[in-house]
């Protein structure tokens, strides 16, 4: 009879080592969020957006540090944190993604409106000419 303990702590170790080989990556994709974030403070629109790639970056950070740790502890909480802080990450860049999807649709139907009473004013000319 195998001891549950030792089969929760076995399954931890291995989900969480799966996550903690990708750690390395996980971190340097973390700073250079985090550069990116420190490098959009240099403009004047970068000032207002620049906090969520920072976010992000230590999201991801501590995703990776948590994931690590729980390997090596064999900590389900610790498995847990790695695992919430992805889960924010993944819905942060949802929402940036269709946020980003709606002001592009939005921006194309300006456009489009913007031609289309261009259009209009030309052939007004056109014909008054």
């Amino acid at each position: 009879m195998t001891d549950p303990l030792t089969g929760q702590t076995d399954l931890v170790r291995r989900l969480a080592g799966t996550l903690a080989r990708a750690s390395g990556w996980m971190k340097l994709v973390a700073v250079l969020a985090i550069v990116g974030g420190a490098l959009y403070v240099l403009t004047i629109v970068g000032i207002v957006v620049a906090w969520i790639p920072i976010w992000l970056g230590v999201l991801l950070w501590q995703a990776a540090d948590a994931a690590s740790r729980a390997e090596a502890d064999s900590d389900p909480v610790l498995l847990e944190r790695a695992l919430d802080r992805l889960r924010l990450l993944f819905t942060v860049y949802g929402v940036i993604a269709l946020v980003g999807i709606i002001l592009a649709a939005l921006a194309f139907v300006l456009l489009l409106v913007g031609v289309v009473g261009g259009l209009g004013e030309l052939a007004r000319e056109l014909q008054g000419t």
